[in-house]
């Protein structure tokens, strides 16, 4: 049964109440890693509304903000490429997917490839994944766009509270934000404002007009109990979106959609009650402090010893000069009279090498070295050698790219299919044997980007070295090679190395093809033994019978068979 619009708006701001209760210690972190991490992007407890430059003079060292920017620039460039494939919709696994099913999923990704190109996908990916690896949780928000099918936003961390269901996916986002009166009614209509805000814009005061009011986005699963049977409105779709009014309680929107159109994703589980997610920067942040405080520190010591400090008697008179080739007076007959550089001899090198110790554990949080690998390379090296320091990178990064997939690209992608094929005219008309009960199933998505290829390619790398090890035994044991099944091999490494599926023959195929190849050449080998018994029984009348030839060839075996028993 549906609630009163007083009841909903007071369940909702008390749920967000709650929600934010919870992460408000999560918003002392974010905003200490702000500062050394991010610093654009600190201003979760404290706001500021002007620029300035307190932030920056407060940091002497950038090495956390650089590793985390490239970090994040790795993953658009390796993960989310602009310019080259890194996704594909494929028939679901339950289907025996037809020719014309497996080119309908394939011209689908290459449509949505190019409406992702269209919209704001990749600056607000991006920025997704700064936030990720800084605060270790980024949520993304898909909806159909003014100008375009698609618009994505990426909501600041600090912004948004998010719960998870029962089996540890967030399924619950409550946003907290500010709108003038004037967007208010742009995004909303006036006529579903509060009275107070109706009466407020009826005014044409400019000052209100720009007067800034707290809103709640709250979405959520809507309970069955919550739905009316039968109906398909925004009231009674099965995800609930609903606006209110902060400070008068008024909901200005109810509506829903058919699938979940936000995406939170964590770097990693903080713990398995805790909906909010840990990253590089909690592991980087220690030395991120005493980098920036030993930096500091080395600057003055540089300081001082470009500007040395001076000693001068007390008895000295007239002023010291410092400039270059400057001249100085004192009393010559008293040599302690001599003004003197103080404490100058701090140990800079030490400082030096402490610090790069740090940046380079700073470094290593951030999967820097993974990124810039092959810039880093100093020496020519084998492709042995390459495949070991990638995969030596890549077992350290994948946990978090397998964490990705599953929170961010799967349902993402899948969202957004259904966007466009709600679209007229964006995807092509599906074959009939796959429109069931008048709608299409999901797809399959399958990867090819530079990451996932890597990691898939760690397979091969496993059966490039067990063959190694193998080769030089196949001269005592030849059969030894049945431990292996080839055809599964082979397949599945072409798929590794990023070949496209439909480059390789089914497997139904294969197999026809190899049953006619053998047929063929027992059919040849036939022919050659007819063709060899002709051949000898054109010349059976210049051998004498009672030969061995003329007694094999009466009896219908081949020279040089068995010898017949004589009679």
């Amino acid at each position: 049964m549906a609630k009163s619009s007083t009841d909903l708006a007071n369940r909702i701001v008390q749920r967000a109440s709650e929600m934010s209760s919870e992460r408000r210690t999560w918003d002392t972190f974010w905003q200490e890693i702000g500062e050394y991490v991010m610093p654009r992007k600190d201003e979760i407890i404290t706001k500021q509304d002007v620029p300035s430059t307190v932030k920056q003079d407060i940091l002497f060292d950038s090495t956390a903000v650089r590793a985390n920017m490239i970090l994040a620039n790795g993953q658009l460039s390796w993960m989310t490429p602009m310019e080259s494939p890194w996704f594909s919709f494929e028939p679901p696994y339950q289907f025996k997917a037809s020719d014309a099913c497996k080119q309908y999923f394939r011209e689908c990704s290459e449509r949505t490839a190019v409406e992702l190109a269209r919209s704001n996908f990749y600056s607000e990916i991006h920025e997704l994944y700064l936030d990720r690896g800084a605060f270790g949780t980024a949520v993304i928000f898909v909806e159909p766009g003014k100008r375009g099918p698609l618009t994505f936003q990426k909501f600041d961390v600090g912004s948004f509270s998010i719960s998870e269901d029962e089996e540890g996916l967030v399924d619950t986002l409550c946003r907290e934000f500010q709108m003038t009166l004037r967007q208010a009614v742009l995004k909303f209509g006036v006529e579903n404002l509060s009275d107070a805000k109706q009466r407020a814009f009826a005014t044409n005061d400019t000052k209100l007009l720009s007067q800034k009011s707290w809103f709640i986005h709250m979405i959520e699963p809507r309970s069955e109990q919550d739905r009316q049977k039968g109906k398909k409105d925004g009231k009674n779709k099965p995800v609930s979106s609903v606006y209110v009014e902060k400070d008068t309680k008024h909901v200005v929107r109810e509506s829903g959609f058919d699938e979940q159109p936000f995406f939170a994703t964590r770097y990693l589980k903080w713990i398995s009650t805790v909906a909010y997610g840990w990253c590089p920067s909690w592991i980087a942040l220690p030395e991120a402090r005493q980098l920036n405080f030993l930096e500091k520190q080395m600057d003055a010591l540089a300081e001082i010893s470009a500007f040395p400090r001076i000693l001068i008697p007390d008895t000295h008179e007239g002023e010291i000069d410092t400039r270059a080739s400057g001249v100085t007076y004192y009393d010559g007959n008293n040599p302690s009279a001599i003004p003197r550089e103080w404490a100058t001899g701090g140990r800079y090198d030490v400082g030096k090498d402490r610090a790069e110790i740090k940046r380079t554990a700073i470094n290593n949080a951030f999967h820097v070295d993974l990124f810039s690998m092959f810039s880093q390379v100093s020496k020519q090296m084998t492709a042995r050698e390459v495949q070991e320091r990638s995969a030596e990178k890549l077992i350290q990064f994948s946990p978090t790219f397998a964490r990705m997939t599953t929170e961010l690209f799967n349902p993402m992608l899948r969202r957004v299919f259904g966007l466009l094929v709600r679209v007229p005219g964006i995807f092509p008309v599906p074959p009939p044997e796959l429109v069931q009960a008048g709608f299409l199933p999901e797809p399959q998505l399958s990867y090819s980007s530079r990451i996932a290829l890597a990691i898939k390619a760690l397979e091969n790398n496993s059966f490039s070295r067990s063959m190694e090890m193998t080769m030089p035994l196949l001269q005592i044991r030849p059969d030894i090679l049945d431990n292996y099944d080839l055809d599964e091999i082979t397949r599945d490494g072409a798929r590794n190395d990023g070949l496209p599926a439909r480059w390789l023959v089914e497997e139904q195929k294969r197999d026809e093809m190899r049953k006619a190849r053998a047929q063929q050449a027992a059919q040849q080998a036939q022919a050659q033994q007819a063709q060899m018994m002709a051949d000898a029984a054109a010349k059976a009348g210049t051998v004498k019978n009672d030969s061995v030839l003329g007694q094999a060839l009466q009896s219908g075996q081949q020279p040089g068979g068995p010898t017949p028993a004589l009679g």
